[in-house]
């Protein structure tokens, strides 16, 4: 694989990252609004939390694997700190909205979190129907 080659593939490999995040920042944006409407403001913000949780750590994931080197060894040590991070932070975010969200409809918050999680499935599942 020549350097010109490389360079096309990353720059497409971070695109597709750059929408990863969209998708999931805007799955957690309508779900959020969803809650607010249909259920009430708690879940509402309740779903907001657990749609952040999931984009925050992918964001940093997202942001080491772009940054990352030129070369497979950057690129791998890139991706085992951004999961090591990504494991961290949602630990973190976790408890913190636990500890100081009052009141929190977990139902909601658990719900959007895995919604928005596998909304990285889909985009990546509808991109090889195309």
């Amino acid at each position: 694989m020549n350097r010109e080659t490389f360079k096309h593939n990353q720059n497409q490999s971070d695109s597709g990252i750059v929408r990863i995040l969209i998708y999931q920042g805007s799955t957690m944006v309508v779900l959020t609004f969803l809650f607010w409407l249909t259920v009430n403001n708690t879940a509402g913000y309740s779903s907001f939390f657990g749609g952040l949780i999931s984009l925050v750590p992918n964001f940093f994931l997202g942001a080491r694997l772009i940054s990352s080197k030129n070369d497979a060894k950057g690129l791998l040590r890139a991706a085992y700190i951004g999961e090591l991070g990504k494991i961290v932070l949602t630990v973190l975010l976790f408890g913190l909205v636990f500890y100081m969200v009052r009141p929190l409809d977990a139902l909601y918050l658990f719900l959007s979190f895995i919604i928005v999680q596998f909304s990285v499935s889909l985009e990546l599942f509808f991109k090889n129907i195309d």
